[in-house]
């Protein structure tokens, strides 16, 4: 039987407006760490020390650096991304509180610096602790290439280098086993094979709808990513579809013509999953050469049962990927 959380838990819908420019740094490799799980609890920045910068993206207010934490061993990669304004704190806005700074003038336009008090001024912090090499080249700004990966080169390289890769899954099954973020469910359907959890993506924090921004993680651990699909897996794909765009309507009013729903190849972790978005947010990774509309997919299997095992998919790889490098060594990028 399907389940789902409490409306009482979960933000009221706002009325949606249509957001500009892209949201945040690409994903590139999985979240988990293959060391130890234990709980660090971060309340400041007491402590961190910049070690690097690794992105300091101008265009949607990001900025992503490396750190050294006092006494503590490792460094932790930290993310500061500014949040979408909340047009129902626009009252709060406009009073004396809120300094205006000149910039200059010119005829009718006035360009002043606004300084508002911190409670109106939210930065998303993402910390990742400890930090591994892949974390850093994750996040580290990097230029990309393409490739067009055949069938061949899936088999000779890309599934060689997911087999053999040490990706930690542990956070996902945390997840799925409900071990972890349990209060963050917004749906789940625990049927063994057509089954998932539709939880909020590490992108949105939950508080406005025009970003909204889920997950959908399948509870089968059998499917890495969409070049194991197959037309047997058609039930499953339709299953989270219908399901995830109907929960996602009735928590947070967003019809389903109004979300993109879609999967990535390369993913950023080798465990089937699927990205909930509303329509007019431009999300991250939604560019040709990264994203896979689900329903295009599951016409795709529809029209050939193993269409995802014969097609030649492009796709782009940072340069800084161990994967490049694996083409790399087979050749395929010309000097």
């Amino acid at each position: 039987m399907s389940e789902s959380a409490n409306k009482e838990d979960l933000p009221p819908a706002k009325k949606m407006r249509t957001e500009e420019g892209n949201g945040h740094l690409d994903d590139s490799f999985d979240h988990g760490t293959s060391g130890t799980n234990k709980s660090h609890q971060f309340t400041s920045f007491e402590g961190f020390e910049v070690a690097q910068i690794l992105n300091n993206n101008e265009v949607n207010g990001s900025l992503a650096f490396q750190a050294k934490l006092k006494g503590k061993e490792g460094t932790a990669v930290v993310v500061l991304q500014k949040l979408p304004f909340n047009a129902e704190k626009l009252p709060d806005i406009l009073t004396n509180e809120t300094k205006l700074q000149d910039l200059f003038e010119n005829d009718v336009y006035h360009n002043k610096k606004a300084l508002l008090s911190p409670e109106l001024n939210e930065v998303k912090a993402t910390i990742v602790y400890p930090a591994e090499e892949k974390h850093i080249l994750r996040f580290e700004k990097q230029e990309s290439s393409f490739v067009n990966e055949t069938p061949e080169l899936y088999r000779e390289v890309t599934k060689p280098f997911i087999e053999s890769s040490s990706f930690s899954k542990q956070w996902i099954y945390n997840i799925l086993e409900h071990k972890q973020e349990v209060d963050r469910i917004v749906y789940e359907d625990k049927d063994p094979e057509n089954g998932f959890i539709l939880v909020p993506d590490l992108k949105w924090t939950g508080e406005q709808v025009e970003n909204l921004y889920l997950q959908a993680i399948i509870h089968r651990r059998d499917i890495t990513c969409i070049r194991d699909l197959r037309a047997c897996h058609i039930p499953l794909l339709k299953n989270v579809l219908n399901k995830g765009m109907a929960a996602i309507e009735e928590k947070y009013g967003i019809p389903s013509h109004k979300q993109r729903v879609f999967l990535h190849y390369q993913p950023s972790y080798y465990h089937l999953h699927f990205h909930f978005t509303a329509l007019s947010f431009d999300a991250p990774g939604t560019w040709a050469g990264k994203a896979h509309l689900l329903s295009s997919v599951i016409s795709n299997l529809e029209v050939c049962e193993d269409y995802y095992q014969k097609a030649t998919l492009p796709f782009t790889v940072k340069d800084n990927h161990p994967l490049r490098l694996k083409f790399e060594e087979k050749g395929i990028f010309s000097k």
